[in-house]
This record gives structure tokens, C-alpha cells and sequence, in this order.
């Protein structure tokens, strides 16, 4: 992390010798020595080493992908797993059979040669340069899982923080429809659909179940009901059905917290409002998530807020100022435009000892379902504020 604000700071340096001549020798110096006052606490370029991580649940780590498994409907295949009425598929009929499996991703399927069906994914491809990393597996592909991962020790939250990771989404569950002829019993046309779920979240709680915290499933995101949370959700499936819900038909980031209380991800918990992203495109994606023990006024144009955030904007005392949290997302991360900001103290929303937390992964899957890996990760305390490097 401290290499990555060196990189970062030198970028915008490099910009300003359009205008202001040559960076100097002393400036550079003098940035050495500034970053040292910001600590790596921990960096997992890859997870060939897992040495401090916490599995729960279907969290696992893995090598490469799986092998995709049928989940059929009066469908033939040899290796169909039973009937599963409770996810709400529909049972064979002497009209249309509906089989479901795990998609592979690859254009290379033949899926688009179908009337894809309402839902369906056309910009999917998986990243050919992705290879086959040890990532933390938070979800296998299947229906109905949750899983976390945590970091072993708290980490301080409050003076300010800079996490980064990078994920992939894969092998997204993919419904087929045949249509047949009711007297003839031919195939007139078959119907596809390739869209996953649920998501994912990057999470920070105080809860009393420590690095062993693991909620619930489906819209859940592997972190509803988790108390003293905070959880910056990368959601992929549609929960239209759920009570009290604001999503949207469309891969999405937000921010959701219930302070003190059980977590959950619905339009009661949002603290301000979401931003489309194509977060299970099955590329892979890199994040930055920020926290500013100050408001950052050159953030202002993107941030978001709503009622639900009104307990939390105000000073808690000295050294617990209204802060500011961003998100940013691939080309924002250079460019330091966050996709997302909202005006939060951490020291209100959260109730936290010795201003220590953890911090790690959910992600779950229902109805629908999907792989959701993290790839790479670090995490650094900022011991001043990342604005005052630039």
C-alpha cells in the first residue's frame, strides 16, 4: 500500500513538470519519508500464503475454477442432481423442460445463438490473463451459500485507512428453456439465460463473534445480520421480492450499515444511494476503499447521502471528526475519482473498542448462483490523511 501511494503521488507529480518544470531531487525525498508515515499492516499480493485469514462458512482457497454441476428439471443428464422445487424452478412440463447449470463464461458456449431469455448477460467473457492465481474462493457455485473471510486481528479504523483488492466473478448459474411442440414433441427453440448472484461485500464490524462472523445467504450477501457492521456491498442479483428493497436491475455498489444493530442489505440500511458498475462481467476488477478522518471537499461532486445517514454527520470529539468515506473502481483509482463517497463519522456509526475493528469478505449465493473470488488484497492505516501527500 505504501508503494501504491508513492505511485500515485509521483503520477500527479509527473503531471504538474508540464507546468512547473522537473520534479527535484528533495521532493522526492521528502515523499519517501512522508510515506513512511503511513503503515502496510498487512498485503496479500496473492493467497499462495492464507498465514492471519479466517475461513467461515463455503469460504475456501483454490487454485483454479470447478467443475460446473448440473442442477436439472426433469432434464436426462446422467449426472442431474434431484429435484430442487424449493429454489422455485419450474418442474418439467409436456411444453418446455427447464434445465439449470453453472455457465463457464466463455462466449465459446453458444448461449448467444438462443433466444436469451429476459436477464440474460451478453457482455460476459472471462479474462484470459487471470491464469490460475490461489485467490480466496468466498462462494463456490452453487445455490444457497455464504461465506467470509476475515482478517485475524482488529485493525485501527478511525484515524483513516486505505484498502485494495481486486475480484472476479465466474461460472454464473445459466437457465435453458426448451420449447416443444405439444403433439409432435420436437424441440422448436430453446431459451437462455446467464445471470448469477448474489454478490459480494467488503465488510467492517465490531460484532461479538469476532473473525467467526458469518450472515446469512441470497440477498443477504453473506453479511445480513451481523451487528456493528459496515459493509460496502457489490451486489449482482436483483431482490425486487425482498421487503423493504431498493435494488435495481443492474450490478451495483452501495454502502449499508444499521449502526449498532443487525446489518442487512435493504433500503432501511443504505447510507446514501447506490452506483451501477458491471461487477460480475467476469473480468477482473480492482478497488480502493478510503477513509478520511476529515471531510474531503474535492470529493463533493460525487458524494451521496440520505436520511438514513443524518445520526452519524456530526464530530464526536476531538481526533473523531466527520470523515469521509470513497469508493473507487478500476480507472478511478489512477484518475482519484471515487464512483462513490458519502460524509460519515466511523467513531458514531460504529461501536468499536480501542477504535479496532475487522475487516474481510462476504458474499453469498440463492436462487441464483456464482463464484466470487478476491484475487489480491492490502490494508494499510494512514497515519495522515492521504490529501496532504498530493
Amino acid at each position: 500500500m505504501r508503494q501504491f501511494i508513492y505511485l500515485q503521488t509521483m503520477r500527479a507529480m509527473a503531471k504538474s513538470t508540464k507546468s512547473q518544470g522537473l520534479v527535484t531531487t528533495w521532493q522526492i525525498l521528502l515523499l519517501l519519508f512522508r510515506c513512511n508515515d503511513v503503515l502496510s499492516d498487512f498485503s496479500y499480493p496473492d493467497f499462495n500464503k492464507t498465514a492471519g485469514l479466517v475461513f467461515n462458512g463455503a469460504a475456501a482457497g483454490t487454485d483454479c475454477g470447478e467443475t460446473s454441476e448440473f442442477v436439472a428439471i426433469g432434464g436426462s443428464e446422467e449426472n442431474a442432481a434431484p429435484k430442487i422445487d424449493e429454489y422455485g424452478l419450474t418442474a418439467t412440463t409436456d411444453l418446455f423442460s427447464i434445465t439449470e447449470t453453472a455457465s463457464n463464461n466463455s462466449k465459446t458456449d453458444n448461449t448467444e445463438v438462443y433466444d436469451a431469455i429476459f436477464g440474460h448477460r451478453e457482455d460476459f467473457e472471462i479474462d484470459a490473463n487471470t491464469g490460475c492465481t490461489t485467490r480466496l474462493r468466498l462462494t463456490p457455485s452453487h445455490p444457497s451459500k455464504a461465506g467470509s473471510v476475515w482478517y485475524e486481528s482488529r485493525v485501527p479504523i478511525m484515524r483513516g485507512f486505505e484498502t485494495t483488492f481486486s475480484w472476479q466473478i465466474t461460472n454464473q448459474s445459466k437457465v435453458c428453456t426448451e420449447h416443444v411442440d405439444r403433439s409432435y414433441a420436437t424441440t422448436q427453440h430453446r431459451s437462455c439465460a446467464v445471470h448469477g448472484g448474489d454478490g459480494f461485500a467488503f465488510v467492517i464490524h465490531g460484532a461479538r463473534e469476532a473473525s467467526f462472523a458469518l450472515g446469512g445467504d441470497g440477498s443477504e450477501l453473506g453479511y445480513g445480520g451481523i451487528m456493528n457492521s459496515l459493509a460496502i456491498e457489490f451486489d449482482t442479483w436483483t431482490n425486487v421480492d425482498t421487503q423493504g428493497s431498493d435494488d435495481i436491475f443492474q450490478d451495483h455498489i452501495s454502502i449499508h450499515s444499521a449502526g449498532s444493530m443487525p446489518n442487512s442489505s435493504n433500503q432501511s440500511t443504505s447510507l446514501g444511494y447506490w452506483r451501477s458498475y458491471n461487477i460480475a462481467d467476469g473480468k477482473v476488477h480492482k478497488c480502493l476503499i478510503q477513509y478520511l478522518p476529515h471531510v474531503e471537499t474535492r470529493y463533493f461532486e460525487l458524494m451521496t447521502a440520505n436520511e438514513n445517514l443524518i445520526p452519524y454527520l456530526k464530530d464526536n470529539g476531538e481526533g473523531r471528526r466527520l470523515g469521509t468515506l470513497a469508493v473507487f473502481v478500476d480507472q478511478g483509482i489512477p484518475e482519484n475519482r471515487p464512483l462513490l463517497a458519502i460524509p460519515v463519522n466511523l467513531s458514531l456509526l460504529l461501536n468499536v473498542t480501542q477504535s479496532l475493528a475487522y475487516v474481510g469478505f462476504t458474499a453469498s449465493t440463492g436462487r441464483k448462483w456464482e463464484i466470487h473470488d478476491i484475487l489480491s488484497w492490502e490494508w494499510a492505516t494512514m497515519e495522515i490523511p492521504r490529501s496532504e501527500l498530493d
